[in-house]
């Protein structure tokens, strides 16, 4: 009985937009990785990428779709395949945290009780100890929650680069 499954690798010439199997994104593949998850990688580096693991294949793939189902590795048009540099973790570097929309814990509460008249945006520029600064858009229920949550996430080490105490907060409502 012949085989009718469509391969896992798939060869392509350039980076598709979404999967043909499942319809879902595709993303990079990083390489070196060792155990860590999608969502280790996520909260670390803020991107979204499939984790390859430390051993990298001799004609490495070097995209996936979000699901899993497919891997793409680029060959030229007639075929063959095409020298490409792998990503490496190591390589990798975060992104700025103001790509992520902040939210407190308090916001959460909120939702459960169907409270969604508290919940606002708020701007932030926040500066800390070593005159780091950044701009971060966060969802709270109030100012002063607002800014409990920049000084939460600069104490963890969120915002800036070795500053870990705000010396400055300013708290902007958003207009939505």
């Amino acid at each position: 009985m012949p085989d009718d499954r469509k391969p896992r690798i798939i060869n392509v010439t350039r980076k598709p937009t979404k999967c043909p199997d499942c319809g879902e994104r595709v993303v990079d593949i990083v390489y070196g990785t060792g155990d860590m998850t999608e969502i280790e990688f996520a909260l670390q580096y803020r991107k979204e990428a499939i984790m390859g693991g430390d051993n990298i294949p001799r004609r490495p793939p070097i995209w996936c779709c979000v699901c899993g189902c497919k891997r793409f590795r680029k060959v030229n048009p007639d075929g063959i395949d095409v020298a490409v540099k792998v990503k490496m973790l190591k390589n990798i570097r975060k992104a700025p945290a103001s790509v992520i929309n902040w939210s407190s814990d308090t916001v959460d509460r909120a939702l459960e009780r169907n409270q969604i008249e508290l919940i606002h945006k708020y701007t932030l520029d926040i500066t800390t100890e070593f005159e780091e600064k950044e701009t971060l858009v966060v969802t709270a229920v109030s100012q002063s929650d607002a800014e409990l949550l920049a000084i939460d996430l600069v104490r963890n080490g969120v915002v800036g680069l070795k500053g870990r105490i705000c010396i400055k907060i300013e708290v902007n409502k958003k207009n939505t």
